[in-house]
């Protein structure tokens, strides 16, 4: 069975024309606030994203209080009680939102026509997310070694998407070996740089192929951090490498401080990545070794030999007497050697095909 077929997320998508499944990463950019996270859901359904994700995490069951910060932002890093920008401080101010408010934004995204979903940190979010019925999990990279969390998402039944930033490849063989093993049926992985923002220098999409060579059975797709240009360029360049998912981070307003704003793609940008996307798949698709719209140009384009001048009827051709002009459909100037010597049984009129019935076998 191939990767098309084995691609379990074909069922949930919301744009039939393309194949590859775009996920908008919300994350916690809702900041707190049902009606932008409505706001985000809506805009993403509008841009032609098959699916809107979360984040869904309470900081004390996520880091130590004294885990200092590691990401570049666009803004003096948060800084704590202690005087220390720490982990715990960033994420305190961002978790308030309740299985209640999941559950409305779960309701506003069907309503909208789009899945949600919400990337899960620990067991209670885990078990808020199972009561709304999400299509999928998106398990994050740092918890790609989370096995009781893994094995948690596992018995729901579910598909996974596992992101493999930051780690080796013996690592993610190791926890997809976990998986199965646990149950998961449903599984795809993600090519992912855990460095926010990650420079295009080291995306390294190289390593999409490397997946796909090590896990030829499984849905292979990219989650990316690099800051967007106009054109999107990097993750639309992952889909021509093979990935089938495709996950960028995504806000209302790039220019917002703090947060992950400013390397997010804003509702335009995000329509035109999808729309690039469906223009690659367009372009790589086919596998013939002659297309329809070529038949046209192979007939008119190609060259036929004919008559360089008037030829009579028993004249022997001679190289002087035949010249390769378009359009095909005669005889191939490959032949030329072949026919040289050959005697004509009828008069061929200058610029005429000299054609195989009029010529002496």
């Amino acid at each position: 069975m191939n990767r098309s077929e084995r691609n379990f997320l074909a069922p949930l998508k919301k744009n039939r024309r393309n194949k590859t499944f775009v996920i908008a990463e919300a994350g916690v950019h809702h900041g707190g606030s049902l009606e932008v996270g409505k706001k985000l859901i809506t805009a993403a359904a509008s841009a032609g994203a098959d699916a809107i994700k979360f984040q869904t995490y309470k900081a004390e069951t996520l880091v130590t209080r004294w885990a200092a910060q590691y990401w570049q932002s666009d803004t003096v890093p948060e800084a704590g009680p202690s005087g220390q920008a720490t982990q715990f401080d960033y994420f305190k101010k961002r978790d308030s939102f309740g299985p209640e408010e999941y559950a409305e934004l779960s309701r506003y995204a069907a309503e909208v026509g789009i899945h949600f979903s919400s990337t899960p940190f620990d067991r209670q979010s885990v078990e808020w997310l199972t009561q709304l019925d999400v299509p999928f999990w998106k398990i994050a990279s740092a918890d790609l070694d989370n096995f009781p969390l893994l094995a948690q998402v596992a018995r729901t039944g579910k598909p996974v998407i596992l992101s493999t930033g930051a780690s080796y490849l013996r690592e993610v063989d190791e926890s997809v070996r976990f998986l199965r093993a646990e149950g998961v049926a449903d599984l795809a992985l993600m090519h992912c740089n855990l460095a926010y923002p990650t420079p295009n220098n080291e995306a390294n999409l190289g390593r999409i192929a490397l997946l796909r060579g090590q896990f030829p059975d499984l849905v292979i797709g990219y989650s990316d951090h690099t800051i967007p240009d106009e054109h999107v360029t990097v993750p639309v360049a992952a889909v021509t490498l093979g990935a089938e998912i495709i996950e960028k981070h995504f806000t209302l307003d790039r220019s917002l401080p703090e947060d992950d704003h400013y390397h997010s793609v804003n509702p335009v940008l995000l329509r035109s990545m999808i729309q690039q996307i469906e223009t690659v798949e367009q372009a790589t698709g086919m596998q013939a070794e002659i297309t329809p719209s070529e038949a046209p140009a192979r007939q008119q384009a190609r060259r036929s030999l004919v008559a360089n001048e008037d030829i009579a009827s028993g004249q022997v051709l001679t190289r002087d007497l035949l010249v390769a002009k378009r359009p095909g459909g005669g005889i191939s100037p490959k032949e030329l050697d072949h026919i040289l010597g050959k005697r004509t049984k009828v008069h061929i009129v200058k610029d005429d095909f000299v054609l195989p019935d009029a010529l002496e076998q």
